[in-house]
Formats: structure tokens, C-alpha cells, sequence
């Protein structure tokens, strides 16, 4: 009862802010204008010649149950229903009313709309992920608030939406920024359900980390935060014999609720059951992927706290983070406690993983934030009393530290979204074969570099990867043109003993190879380097291609 004693619903006089007539409401609105300026900046990327490489796997299945009414989406690697439904409904409308599509019963003729001008709907996609990634926002400042304060929150809040990794993620049809607004939204209702123990409030929070796990498998992290707010209520009512019975059906409601939050958004995880635990278990023993495999669940760990979380927020804000932690463990909050119970789990959970990429740890990014914003207030607190400062400069002082540990995340987002509002390199290497490679000859590129050659007139192989074969072979095969990206060598140049074949494969393209153009990433201009390599010892063409005719947008 001592060790976690039962704190108030608001964080006391002492810890928020000095009041105003909008209270904290007015920089929270603040917060909120700059995410979604920061979230719309780089919204278009590379459309209309080519979507981000995951993005297909939610916006088809969309597409297909909105063409057909046929509500299996087929697709249950995420599973991502929280965004696929959604979508499917968003395009279903979106045809109606601008396409002339039929409003009350599924319209075949979507597909033709799509494949006409596919750009579109990618993009509608891309705003319902960013209004999951904005809606995110006033969440991570109520968690804040009920377990740190105001001031807590408002920081944290304002951290969030500088880390460039999550703005990037939401600017993409993927799940990451639904799973985390559903998880905030989990969290939330957890410390919610905390300060008000009733039946209502488990089977609320319940149901969200249902639809968090509908969003992303890994959420089930989320299940430990509910079974220990529930062990808590049990323990606080321990003296109270006629309340523990329904303490146990409210236990029992939340975690029922969870799986009902699943089954209602996923119902396909179980009317089509076999080919959805096909998918997961591929997915769960899918143990190679170049650049993202090869460590053991410790080493896994190990890589997220020293490079996935340092690269994410920067190393002075990791290293305020775990001051945070220790904070917390010292102080033995239970709110807080819970906090860095899911940030645990989370992470021992994605490190069980045989894969490790720093993506997967966007969903605890909120709470990493405001482990930080934590540990600046008590900095500038402890400073501020040092200094005998007045409320005034008290303020001062943490709105100074706190824009000092933001800055570098800020100016690394805005030149993130600058670069995603210009052609990428991938883009200029595309224009670049379509003016200088002559219409019938045969190229070959890997993913990642010229989007969209289905039109160009040339015999293209496209592969993941050119390093399959020697030089030689491409030559004997009849092969002037080889394109490769950075994104592809540069994983295998870094494991050379690893990839003994592929490496020499590069080493020896870099040295023999006549390169005719090298596209490369600036602070302005994003994208992989791309390299254009001409087989023969003839230099590049120096007339024009005759004209292709125009030229088709998202090709195959």
C-alpha cells in the first residue's frame, strides 16, 4: 500500500504550469498546428511515379474490399486493420463523390479509377496516417499530465512530433502511426482506469489495446500495463471483501475486452484462420533479411537501447531518458512505474524477434519523450531552485532546455520533409534513363533505384539485387546497363564476409564498370546514391532517344 500509494487525477499546484485563461491548451494547440505542418510537408514524396515500399500491402487490400465487398483483406502480417478498413471505407466514398462511383453498394469500377490515377488514393491514405499521427499528440499530453504533470506532458508532447523517425512513418500508408495513437490511447485508459477503478473504465481500456493489437502484433505488450493496474485496484481493495468479487469481473471484463477489440476490427484473423497463422508464423520465423538480421534476442536488446533509440532521439535525449527511468524506479510512482513497465516489455518482446529494425520502435517514441521532458523538468526544477529564480524564470529555464534538446531533432526534420518535397534521386536517375538510354536496350536495376521504366521501351530486369550474378553474365546476356542504389550495397558492403559473392560483385562493378551517372542525397535532396553503369566500353549516346510517348505514373 506504501510502496505505490494512490495519487490524484491532476498533478498538484506545484508541478504545472503557472495558469492562464486557456491553461495548457492554448501551446498544446500550438504543438498540435506545427505536427501537422511538419506531417503535410513531405506528405507527396516520390508519387506520382512510385508509392514507398510496404505501402502496397495496405492500399490493395483496400482497394479490393471496396471494389468487391469482400471484407477478408487477405493481409495479416500487421494485421493492420486499423488501417486497411478505414482506407477502404475513406476510398469507397472518395470514388462516389469525386468518380461518380456508387455510393450504397461496392463498385467493380474502383480498380479502373485506381489504376488510372493511383497517385490519389496513396495519398489519401498518407492523411489518414498522419491524422492518426496528429491525433497521437493530445494523448501523449493527458498521459503526461496523470503521471508526471502538466509540464511533463507539454513537453513530451512537443518532443514527439520533432523525431524524425516517427513524422517519416506517418507520411507512409503503414500502421505505425494507427498502432501508436491505439497504444496511447491504451495507455491512457490504463492510467485512467487507475485513478477510477470501475467496470466501464476496464473494459474501455481494455477494447483499446485490442484495437492496438489490430493495428500491430507487438501491442500486445500492452497486456501486462492492464493486468497490473488490475493486481494494483485488487491490492488497494484487499481489506474490502465485498468489493473484490466485482473487482475480478471488471479484471475479467478488460481483459475480454481486449480480445473483443481484436476479433470486431480483425474478424478475417479468425473466419480465415489458416492462411492468417500462415502468414503470422512465416512472418514470426522469417529469420533473413539483409541488414536487419543475425543477432540473438540479447543482442537485439542491446541494439535498440545503444543504436535504434539513440539514432531516434539523439544521444543527449537517450541519455535524459534513462535518467528519466532511474527517476522513476527511484520515486516508485506507480503511473510512471507503468510507463516503463510497457517500455520493457515492448522492447524485450521485438527483440524476441529474429529481425531487428529501428522502426519497431516507434510505439514506445511517446513514451520515450516524456521520460525526457521528465527528466529536463527536473533539471531546470533543480536549477531553477538553485537559482532562487522567480515562477517567471523558473519558466524561462525549462522552455530554454527544452528547445536546446529539441533543436537538432527539429532541424533534422525539416530537412527531412525539404527533401521529401523534391524529386528524389530516384526520380532524377528515372528522368535521366529516359532521356539518355536508347529506346530496346536492355537494363538492369535493382530495387530502389528508377521507379516506373514499364513505359521507357527498354528491356528492364528488375531484381532486389544485381549481386546475384557476375558481370560477365549480365554481358553475355546482352546487357548495356546496369543500375544500382546505396540501399541495396551498402548492406552487403558492410557483412562483405557474410556476402562474399555479392560484395566482390560491387568491388568489381565500382572498378570495371563505366559509370555514366552517379545520383547522390544532399541535405536538399533525398534518396539512395544511384549508380549508372554502361557495360560496353562505348561512352553514353550523345542523341536523344526518340520520343516514348507520355509517361505512365506508378508503373509496374
Amino acid at each position: 500500500m506504501a510502496l505505490f500509494p494512490r495519487e490524484p487525477d491532476r498533478a498538484s499546484p506545484a508541478t504545472i504550469l503557472p495558469a492562464s485563461v486557456l491553461g495548457p491548451w492554448l501551446p498544446l494547440s500550438c504543438i498540435l498546428l506545427v505536427s501537422l505542418a511538419l506531417l503535410a510537408a513531405g506528405i507527396k514524396r516520390d508519387l506520382p511515379f512510385t508509392p514507398e515500399i510496404d505501402e502496397p500491402h495496405f492500399v490493395e487490400p483496400a482497394v479490393n474490399i471496396a471494389a468487391t465487398g469482400d471484407l477478408n483483406p487477405r493481409e495479416f502480417e500487421n494485421p493492420g486493420s486499423t488501417v486497411i478498413y478505414p482506407l477502404a471505407g475513406i476510398y469507397h466514398v472518395w470514388n462516389a463523390v469525386a468518380h461518380d462511383g456508387t455510393l450504397f453498394r461496392s463498385d467493380p469500377g474502383l480498380r479502373a479509377t485506381v489504376e488510372s490515377n493511383p497517385s490519389e488514393f496513396y495519398l489519401l491514405g498518407r492523411l489518414l496516417t498522419i491524422s492518426y499521427a496528429v491525433m497521437t499528440v493530445p494523448l501523449i499530453f493527458l498521459i503526461g499530465r496523470r503521471a508526471f504533470g502538466e509540464r511533463v506532458g507539454l513537453i513530451g508532447s512537443g518532443l514527439f512530433v520533432l523525431y524524425p523517425l516517427a513524422v517519416t512513418h506517418a507520411q507512409m500508408v503503414r500502421t505505425d502511426s494507427a498502432a501508436t495513437f491505439f497504444g496511447m490511447l491504451g495507455v491512457w485508459m490504463c492510467l485512467r482506469l487507475y485513478d477510477r477503478p470501475t467496470t466501464g473504465n476496464q473494459i474501455l481500456a481494455g477494447f483499446a489495446i485490442g484495437l492496438a493489437i489490430a493495428s500491430r502484433y507487438f501491442m500486445v505488450a500492452l497486456i501486462p500495463v492492464l493486468l497490473a493496474v488490475g493486481g494494483m485496484i485488487l491490492w488497494r481493495q484487499i481489506s474490502q471483501a465485498d468489493k473484490l468479487k466485482a473487482t475480478w469481473v471488471g479484471i475479467g471484463a478488460g481483459v475480454l475486452a481486449v480480445a473483443v477489440g481484436f476479433a470486431v476490427t480483425t474478424p478475417y484473423f479468425f473466419l480465415d484462420f489458416t492462411a492468417a497463422w500462415q502468414e503470422v508464423t512465416f512472418q514470426a520465423g522469417h529469420s533473413n533479411h539483409l541488414g536487419a538480421d543475425g543477432l540473438s534476442p540479447p543482442e537485439n536488446f542491446l541494439w535498440y537501447l545503444t543504436r535504434a533509440i539513440p539514432l531516434s532521439i539523439t544521444w543527449p535525449e537517450a541519455i535524459l531518458a534513462a535518467s528519466g527511468v532511474a527517476l522513476v524506479v527511484w520515486r516508485r510512482r506507480f503511473k510512471q512505474i507503468l510507463l516503463v513497465l510497457f517500455t520493457v516489455v515492448f522492447l524485450v518482446g521485438i527483440s524476441r524477434a529474429p529481425l531487428h529494425w529501428q522502426r519497431w520502435i516507434i510505439q514506445i517514441l511517446p513514451i520515450l519523450a516524456l521520460l525526457v521532458a521528465y527528466a529536463i523538468a527536473e533539471v531546470a526544477g533543480w536549477l531553477a531552485r538553485r537559482l532562487q529564480a522567480k515562477m517567471v524564470l523558473q519558466l524561462a529555464i525549462l522552455v530554454l532546455a527544452g528547445l536546446a534538446v529539441a533543436a537538432w531533432p527539429g532541424y533534422k526534420v525539416m530537412l527531412q520533409d525539404i527533401q521529401q518535397a523534391r524529386p528524389s534521386t530516384r526520380i532524377l536517375a528515372r528522368e535521366w534513363i529516359f532521356a539518355n538510354v536508347p529506346v530496346g536496350s536492355r537494363l538492369a536495376q535493382e530495387w530502389y533505384t528508377a521507379p516506373s521504366l514499364g513505359d521507357a521501351h527498354l528491356d528492364v530486369l528488375a531484381m532486389p539485387s544485381l549481386g546475384g550474378r557476375g558481370l560477365g553474365e549480365y554481358r553475355r546476356e546482352g546487357f548495356e546497363y546496369l543500375v544500382v542504389s546505396s540501399w541495396t550495397y551498402d548492406r552487403y558492403l558492410a557483412e562483405p564476409q557474410r556476402y562474399e559473392g555479392q560484395a566482390l560483385f560491387y568491388r568489381s562493378l565500382f572498378e570495371e564498370g563505366d559509370i555514366l551517372q552517379w545520383f547522390r542525397p544532399s541535405n536538399t535532396r533525398g534518396g539512395p546514391e544511384i549508380r549508372i553503369y554502361r557495360l560496353a566500353t562505348a561512352t553514353a549516346p550523345e542523341v536523344q532517344p526518340p520520343d516514348r510517348g507520355p509517361r505512365q505514373a506508378l508503373g509496374p
